[in-house]
């Protein structure tokens, strides 16, 4: 068996004419992010740099929840999957590869988005949205920063409006994410949309995508001194007494901390 054969925790993969499609499936908990789930995405994609006949990688989710972020409950019971301790390292090399690897990865987004979510959607090479779509940055009402996903949010829409995502901490429509370059690409029927996009992307050769990214990292500099800093960061605010708090009191009582 295969890695692309194989079983996984977390995700679901598939492959339709030299493209795969990637989802992201953990319904149970709202589609957020944990250790499982960005090993098992990094895993694949890994993979597939040696798969050739694969150009083009579609990262889906559920109709209703692309990616919620974090696993906070993960997190307040503090299980070995929570994005605790090494992972924000973890989560930041999988934007990374993203950025980096020979594939043209396009992110088809439908429901909602949130914080880690908006990463895996500004690493992403193509952004496709349902024109329903939301796209937010929750993290700061928990005393967090959306540190590891700033670089690349930075790169894709600008400083200003990274920022000014941040400080809002609610989700913007679609529309509003087209205006602003979050999303390339607003239709009623993103399967067609992302059919047709990928049909004109496997004209590419891979040496070209690759060449591409590569050309297009040297122009956008983040180095690893981008990488300590915003994994360093995270790290660091995820183990202040004051955002695990925050975080327990939320999955526990379903408060926000001005509601303590």
């Amino acid at each position: 068996m295969t890695i692309l054969e194989a079983t996984y925790e977390t995700i679901r993969i598939r492959e339709q004419r030299g493209v795969l499609y990637l989802q992201l499936y953990r319904p149970e908990a709202n589609n957020s992010i944990n250790a499982t789930l960005i090993r098992e995405m990094k895993q694949v994609l890994l993979h597939l740099e040696s798969v050739a006949a694969i150009k083009v990688v579609v990262l889906e989710g559920l109709p209703d929840s692309f990616c919620s972020g974090m696993d906070f409950q993960a997190i307040s019971d503090g299980r070995a999957d929570g994005m605790i301790d090494d992972d924000p390292q973890a989560y930041y090399a999988l934007l990374q590869h993203f950025s980096r690897c020979s594939k043209v990865i396009i992110a088809k987004v439908e429901g909602k988005v949130n914080a880690g979510g908006i990463g895996l959607v500004a690493a992403s090479d193509l952004v496709i949205a349902d024109e329903k779509a939301t796209f937010g940055l929750s993290e700061a009402l928990f005393g967090l920063l959306p540190a590891c996903v700033m670089p690349f949010l930075i790169r894709r829409i600008g400083y200003q409006k990274a920022q000014w995502m941040t400080l809002i901490t609610q989700g913007i429509p679609a529309l509003r994410a087209f205006q602003i370059g979050l999303a390339d690409e607003l239709t009623t029927d993103v399967n067609d949309a992302v059919r047709r996009n990928a049909l004109r992307l496997n004209m590419l050769e891979t040496d070209t995508i690759k060449d591409l990214k590569n050309y297009m990292d040297e122009l956008w500099i983040m180095n690893d001194s981008t990488r300590q800093l915003a994994v360093g960061k995270l790290s660091a605010l995820m183990k202040t007494e004051r955002v695990q708090s925050n975080i327990k009191n939320f999955i526990q009582n379903g408060k926000l901390p001005w509601n303590r």
